[in-house]
């Protein structure tokens, strides 16, 4: 039996944990945002960090 490359599995599941860091991310900056007053730009301050920190593992997890 010819084996099979398994590298794929590593990665299968970024695409998922990204999207949930920048939903975390959004809701914790609308809740900021509601405290502050300003809940636009509070949610954008969490979008922009969930991206960030998404990027940042995605690119941490392939130097690997």
């Amino acid at each position: 039996m010819k084996k099979q490359s398994t590298e794929w599995v590593k990665y299968s599941g970024l695409g998922i944990q990204m999207t949930v860091s920048v939903i975390i991310c959004l809701y914790l900056g609308k809740w900021i945002g509601l405290k502050f007053g300003n809940e636009i730009f509070g949610m954008l301050i969490g979008i922009f960090f969930g991206l960030f920190a998404s990027t940042y593992n995605l690119l941490k997890q392939i130097k690997n």
